[in-house]
């Protein structure tokens, strides 16, 4: 615990050395230049129902509400990078307060930590932990969750990750896998394994269309099983850029933890043994500038688990959840801004109604 305080103070008088050297970047030993980033944000959020987690999720009871401060998705990051001939070599590494939901104890957590060689060439290999490598979209939330659950498949993972770029087509190779566990040690012994093709520019200046697919192998409780997951992304620019469609779509099966989709990888006590638990979903985001200081999100998302791979006993979240949601994003200037968002909920348990909920939020921020 001291070691990570004291890691934390470090930063930090870093941070301020070189913000007092430059505006931002500086040169720390042999060529090799130091860039910090990060913002303070402060996010109230008023609950008419109960989620699972204090970030957006799914309902978990409709008759009480909650208000609750936020200010855990504070972040700190930094980049230290040289060059050498063709290559450009960096490091990258971010840390948020997530780390711990237990009272006002926020653990610092790793959200990167990778260290990258770029080649001129288009070639890039990239080892530590980074954003999952497919079904890279992410909507306009305010809200820390972006969706988790309700249609948005995303996380870090640590992985290797090698892509290649030649005009405008991106392919790209990696093996993902979450650390060791507890309660899953010895059954997810293999990684991931992905792949994905993403060709930018080709419905528009700025468009992509991508398509990713994954697979890996998992022994739980002496029945093996395949899990794999397919996505399709998409990036839309529309009238001058101003206003930006994106979103996914994937089909998956065994699909849990890496991608926060916690409780939708296997159900063991299936009446046919146990078995991968299959999933569809996605989510689609409209994003429209409206000035120069003011943003604009509408979107709507959904995660269906397929009924036929559960039952009365499977410990489930849901059987469907899906989400509606609107923000508006002012910047008073590039650094300070406040927001403001609502999320609608539906959240099916098999009871013989829906989880209905709002989730209203106040978002005020810093960035540098």
């Amino acid at each position: 615990m001291s070691l990570v305080r004291t890691t934390v103070c470090l930063l930090v008088v870093l941070l301020l050395v070189s913000g007092a050297l430059a505006e931002s970047s500086v040169e720390v030993r042999n060529g090799t230049m130091l860039t910090f980033w990060g913002r303070a944000i402060f996010n109230t959020h008023y609950d008419t129902a109960i989620q699972k987690y204090d970030f957006s999720s799914y309902l978990t009871d409709d008759t009480t509400e909650e208000f609750n401060f936020n200010p855990r998705d504070t972040r700190l990051g930094f980049e230290a990078r040289n060059d050498h001939e063709a290559w450009v070599y960096r490091a990258v590494f971010e840390i948020d307060f997530y780390g711990d939901n237990a009272g006002n104890s926020l653990l610092p957590r790793l959200r990167l930590g990778y260290a990258e060689a770029v080649c001129e060439s288009g070639l890039s290999l990239r080892g530590g932990q980074d954003w999952i490598p497919i079904a890279q979209q992410l909507p306009g939330c305010l809200d820390f969750g972006v969706m988790s659950w309700g249609g948005n498949l995303w996380s870090r993972v640590p992985q290797m990750t090698a892509r290649y770029k030649v005009g405008n087509v991106e392919y790209l190779a990696s093996a993902m896998k979450n650390r060791i566990s507890n309660d899953q040690e010895m059954q997810e012994i293999m990684p991931w394994l992905m792949g994905r093709l993403a060709v930018s520019d080709i419905i528009g200046e700025k468009s992509l269309i991508a398509f990713g697919v994954g697979a890996r192998t998992v022994d739980v409780d002496a029945n093996a099983y395949s899990p794999y997951l397919a996505a399709l992304e998409f990036r839309l620019p529309l009238a001058d850029s101003r206003v930006v469609v994106n979103g996914e779509a994937y089909l998956a099966k065994g699909v849990g933890r890496e991608f926060v989709h916690y409780g939708f990888d296997y159900n063991p006590t299936h009446p046919d043994g146990a078995r991968a638990i299959e999933s569809k979903g996605g989510f689609v985001n409209a994003a429209a500038n409206v000035s120069d200081r003011v943003q604009l999100n509408l979107g709507y998302g959904f995660d269906d688990p397929l009924d036929a791979d559960l039952d009365a006993a499977a410990e489930v979240p849901y059987l469907k959840n899906t989400v509606l949601y609107g923000n508006m994003k002012y910047n008073v200037t590039k650094q300070f801004g406040w927001g403001l968002e609502v999320l609608s909920y539906a959240t099916d348990v098999g009871a013989a109604d829906d989880l209905m909920g709002l989730r209203m939020t106040g978002s005020w921020w810093y960035v540098f």
